[in-house]
């Protein structure tokens, strides 16, 4: 076998060895992945047709266009390609597929691993001194408290992408660790899953795996059984990838507790279809049906009608629907659940039979494009079908293209139109009949009235949707909804709340192999637990996350987590870190989401203001402000506002301070629950206290410690302790800097700013042996962090009046906003 290396962007595939490399990571792949990469590569002087490609990574030629699919659609993940993008493999219609990425080929060593030797290639000065060259090499270090509150863009994106259940169900197709979930307990005892339907046909036919499942999953939902999307069960089976049928089943039963597991086989022969279903109990005798038709559609409806016959329900209303039409919408519906894109469009712009009934044509398209984040052409779309007679005559549609309309608004941040769209489609649809999508238009209004304050408002729609979503057996759609309620606790300041939803959400996140989500999630529990102190626990949530990295095919989402990365370095004291995760992080290219600059800002200001660079700390907390969202968010823009006068401050620019606060505000003026109260308190009181005025600064204090005390947030406890602490003991105040210390010390054991707060305290009072173990506990904790001189002297050696002349620790210890990339996307 060649030796050769063959290279293309930040990959390196090594034959000889089986294994391809992005950076100094092995990508790990499956066996028949591989196998369809290095054909590819192969023979990338030309298009490599659909029988030779099966014959390579098979062994054999009878297998179905949808098993070949699977495998192609992992090998583009695997290289950061899909479907609809085809950088890498591009495919050919009715031919087979071709390698499209510029490779460049050398030499390979037979005696060292070329991944090895790629890390090896760091120099050696950048090894010793710490630097890491990029965040896949670099080693987490311990979690700094909770500097952040959830950003707004993160709880929409968990409404949007759930929005495309509607009428297409998004796949997300990618390899990741999972853990098995307890059977979830939200489904009703009725509820049954349908599995993909094996097919055994021509390879035309092979859309009849995805197509007839879905077609069924209706048909049972239609006669008033709990079906779940077909989205959420091939999530779960894909996080499986290559278990046997009987595994899929089992594995679905329990991550659901459904009643029943329907799973089929279509044969094609010469007079036509044969459509077999089996109900599988979790114990005693199956029920199996079969049908001979025509053709597959109507084959699929016959025996789903026997099906309902033997499990005694009655048969729902019949569609007046043409067969050519159920099938083209089967067809196209396939293709979007394998993601692709392109050939679902193809699908609905060839079809005599939608031609006929425009409106539903352009609401599909429309979806197609919502999935491309083709957000214009979308909106366009739908505004044209809302004027159309369809659309206005039935109901259950005209609500499910508001809704899709009210998706994209929300996409755009346009999040009080999208609320009117969804406000509408909820009058029109009926609990009792329309659960799925009812639940669908309650999750996308609740996440219209978090930006807006109204949190008991969104609250109850949330709840609501819960419900409505588990009535209908949507059990992906349910851990969207507990994701969304743990985010608003967190945009609300509620952490602990917060992890009262998180954490299961992201457990089944996993097991439906919902990577989008699952980051997501996985995020918000690190900020609950950031917020809470928790720091091993935070610690390995980032790790849980970091681990399907290279499946992120988003760029946002890449720069989200070498942002997280970036905070948790700067936390633990270790600045030369988080200064390359902070530029790697500056190499990709995004989509330009304000949101995401200024949380990239933020935290330059933050690694800026630590090292004491104020110019550099002023002109970013600068640029991050001018990049902030106009309506939500409002802790987090509190926090760099805080940051920010502490810079103009520490620059003797006062003059420019003024300006940044409405400063004529009187302490009671002050919402005590509102997001931000307590940074913005802290602002208020270091500029009295600037100014000399000793009796308003104190009274600010007051109030912060209050706040913080009564919102019961470690976090913000510790904030407003080391921001008043170190003034107190300049001022002799030994028993009010006693009683604030005092509330943070038990959290000075794994935290370097209550240590060292402690420190200062008994290097003020004593005794001596006190002040030793605190200063060895603050050593330990410190990192790249330095500790202020005198307090490295026994109190008896040193001026004690020097301690007012040192820089706070909340100088350098500032509020870095979570704000979140990502377009309303889940």
């Amino acid at each position: 076998m060649s030796r050769d290396v063959h290279e293309f962007g930040e990959f390196r595939f090594v034959a000889s060895a089986r294994e391809l490399w992005r950076g100094g990571r092995r990508v790990e792949l499956p066996r028949r992945t591989f196998e369809c990469l290095e054909h590819l590569i192969a023979h990338r002087d030309r298009a490599v047709g659909r029988d030779e490609l099966v014959a390579a990574i098979f062994g054999r030629t009878n297998v179905s266009d949808a098993q070949l699919g699977q495998v192609v659609l992992r090998a583009r993940r695997a290289v950061d390609d899909d479907g609809n993008a085809q950088r890498v493999i591009r495919t050919i219609p009715g031919f087979g597929y071709r390698w499209v990425a510029e490779v460049s080929v050398r030499a390979g060593d037979a005696g060292v691993d070329d991944g090895a030797a790629s890390a090896s290639a760091v120099p050696a000065s950048e090894r010793a001194a710490g630097h890491a060259p990029s965040i896949e090499a670099a080693t987490p270090a311990r979690s700094a408290r909770h500097r952040r509150q959830r950003r707004l863009w993160a709880v929409a994106a968990f409404f949007a992408t759930a929005l495309l259940a509607i009428a297409w169900m998004t796949l997300r197709r990618n390899d990741i660790p999972t853990t098995r979930p307890a059977a979830m307990s939200t489904l009703p005892s009725d509820s049954i899953v349908v599995l993909p339907i094996e097919v055994d046909g021509l390879r035309e036919d092979a859309w009849v795996r995805l197509g007839a499942m879905d077609l069924v999953a209706d048909r049972l939902r239609e006669a008033g059984m709990t079906v779940p999307p077909s989205e959420s069960v091939l999530s779960m089976m894909l996080a499986h990838d290559g278990a046997s049928a009987q595994n899929d089943a089992q594995r679905v039963r329990e991550t659901t507790a459904a009643r029943l597991v329907v799973r089929g086989k279509a044969t094609r022969g010469a007079s036509g279809w044969k459509i077999q279903l089996t109900a599988m109990p979790a114990q005693g005798m199956e029920l199996p049906v079969e049908f001979q038709g025509q053709d597959a559609v109507p084959a699929a409806r016959g025996a789903t009608d026997l099906l309902l016959a033997a499990l005694g329900r009655a048969l729902p209303p019949e569609s007046e629907r043409e067969t050519a039409f159920d099938e083209t919408l089967q067809r196209a519906r396939a293709a979007m659940l394998a993601n692709e894109l392109d050939t679902a469009r193809t699908i609905l712009t060839s079809s005599p039979q939608l031609a006929r009934s425009p409106a539903q044509l352009n609401y599909r398209l429309a979806q197609v494009d919502f999935r491309a984040g083709q957000l214009d052409r979308a909106e366009s779309a739908l505004d044209a079908v809302l004027e159309q007679a369809d659309a206005k005559d039935d109901p259950r549609f005209r609500a499910q293209v508001l809704t899709a309309r009210g998706a994209t608004r929300v996409r755009r941040g346009a999040f009080a139109d999208g609320g009117q769209d969804f406000e509408a489609a909820i009058a029109l649809l009926t609990p009792d009949r329309n659960p799925l999508e009812r639940g669908l238009a309650l999750v996308g209004r609740g996440n219209t009235r978090v930006p807006e304050h109204r949190f008991d408002e969104a609250l109850a729609d949330f709840s609501a949707a819960r419900v409505a979503l588990a009535s209908a057996g949507d059990a992906l759609g349910v851990a969207r909804v507990d994701a969304n309620l743990g985010m608003l606790e967190l945009y609300r300041g509620r952490p602990a709340a917060a992890l009262g939803y998180l954490p299961g959400a992201a457990d089944r996140f996993q097991s439906f192999g919902a990577l989008h989500e699952l980051l997501l999630t996985l995020t918000g529990v690190i900020e609950a637990q950031l917020a809470m102190l928790q720091h091993d626990a935070a610690l390995a949530t980032l790790e849980r996350a970091s681990a399907v990295r290279e499946r992120i095919t988003d760029p946002d989402q890449r720069v989200d987590l070498l942002l997280n990365r970036a905070q948790v370095f700067m936390g633990s004291g270790r600045y030369r870190e988080a200064e390359a995760a902070l530029l790697q992080a500056k190499g990709y290219s995004t989509s330009g989401n304000r949101v995401l600059l200024a949380r990239q800002r933020s935290l330059d200001a933050e690694l800026a203001a630590r090292a004491h660079r104020w110019e550099d700390a002023e002109a970013a907390t600068r640029a991050a402000l001018g990049e902030w969202p106009a309506s939500g968010a409002d802790g987090d823009r509190a926090a760099v506002l805080l940051l920010r006068q502490r810079a103009l401050i520490a620059l003797a620019r006062a003059g420019e301070v003024a300006s940044l606060l409405d400063r004529t505000r009187t302490v009671p003026e002050v919402a005590a629950e509102a997001p931000g109260a307590v940074a913005d308190a802290i602002a208020m009181a270091e500029w009295a206290d600037e100014r000399g005025d000793a009796q308003l600064a104190a009274r600010w204090f007051h109030f912060a410690t209050s706040t913080a005390d009564r919102r019961g947030v470690p976090a913000e406890i510790v904030a407003v302790a080391e921001a008043h602490a170190p003034s107190l003991l300049a001022a002799k105040a030994e028993a009010e800097a006693t009683a604030a210390i005092g509330r943070v010390a038990p959290w000075a054991e794994h935290d370097f700013d209550c240590a060292l707060l402690q420190l200062r305290l008994f290097h003020a009072q004593g005794p001596r042996e006190a002040w030793f173990n605190a200063l060895r506990q603050t050593q330990t904790l410190a990192g790249e962090r330095e500790i202020p001189a005198e307090l490295l002297t026994p109190v008896d050696k040193v001026d004690t009046l020097r301690l007012g002349t040192m820089p706070a620790a909340s100088t350098t210890r500032s509020s870095a906003p979570l704000a979140r990339s990502g377009a309303a996307g889940l």
